[in-house]
């Protein structure tokens, strides 16, 4: 799944004029598939298409990383409602079914346009609550579903990288993330993983049995005022670099520890 990486200071110039109509702002259709009742639900409750696929995903992960493999920390800090932002860093092509099977209750995310190309998939997808996303450009359709999660009170989950990180070391949050959050100030709860490169490597097709993390930090609400979409989302790319390992955090090396220092928001990455 992919983050809101097609926007930032181009989408909010999109989004501030109705009359801005230019083929590289507009979405494409809708692929064929998706549900034309988005989200297939609106009380709050997961579609059978969510539940079945979350079991499913945990059901994998646990017997491909039996033995103590997978480790899962701080669940019980999830939020139980929203509106709330879910910011994660990403490495593998797993990482979706990590956060998406094991964080508890009902949310939302954008996926890369290319996943929903099969009708099939693209009903699949639309049940497990993930929307298009045209990356690259001003997706006005995706941002305002974006809206109308947080509006109405969901969760939505975005990585913050914008797409997987070739090897361990987080790249520059994505300006869309701070976008996002510049329009509907709410706590964010940052998530890290860990190991995952290893498990899944780029072109490989069968994942590897290898040690892996997932970690969920504590809600909290940032202090927005004065950023520009690049600064708030450097400020989420800090508290997720603050969950991971040192060897980790690449470009927010020196912010995670500030936030570490300073904030005490999260605990300190526990030696293994």
């Amino acid at each position: 799944m992919s983050s809101a990486g097609a926007y930032g200071e181009e989408a909010e110039r999109t989004q501030s004029s109705e009359a801005a109509t230019a083929p590289s702002r507009l979405p494409g259709p809708l692929p064929r598939g998706f549900p034309r009742r988005f989200p297939v639900r609106d009380d709050g409750r997961r579609p059978w298409r969510y539940r079945i696929c979350a079991v499913i995903c945990r059901v994998f992960l646990r017997s491909l990383l039996r033995g103590g493999r997978l480790r899962l920390e701080g669940r019980d800090t999830i939020p139980t409602g929203g509106p709330l932002i879910i910011a994660c860093n990403h490495l593998s092509n797993l990482d979706p079914m990590l956060v998406g099977g094991f964080c508890t209750g009902t949310n939302f995310a954008m996926a890369k346009r290319e996943l929903y190309a099969n009708p099939v998939l693209a009903w699949i997808w639309g049940g497990c609550n993930t929307f298009p996303v045209d990356r690259g450009t001003a997706d006005r359709r995706a941002l305002r579903t974006a809206d109308e999660v947080l509006r109405g009170g969901g969760r939505l989950i975005l990585w913050v990288e914008g797409t997987r990180a070739e090897r361990p070391g987080m790249k520059r949050a994505e300006p869309g993330v701070g976008f996002i959050l510049r329009r509907h100030p709410c706590p964010v709860l940052p998530v890290a993983v860990t190991g995952s490169e290893a498990a899944l490597v780029r072109g490989r097709r069968l994942p590897r049995r290898v040690p892996i993390t997932l970690r969920f930090g504590t809600p909290v609400t940032l202090d927005i005022a004065g950023h520009d979409n690049q600064g708030v989302a450097d400020l989420v790319g800090a508290q997720v670099a603050a969950l991971l390992p040192p060897g980790y955090r690449g470009i927010y090396a020196q912010a995670g520890e500030e936030v570490l220092s300073r904030a005490r928001t999260v605990p300190a990455y526990p030696p293994r």
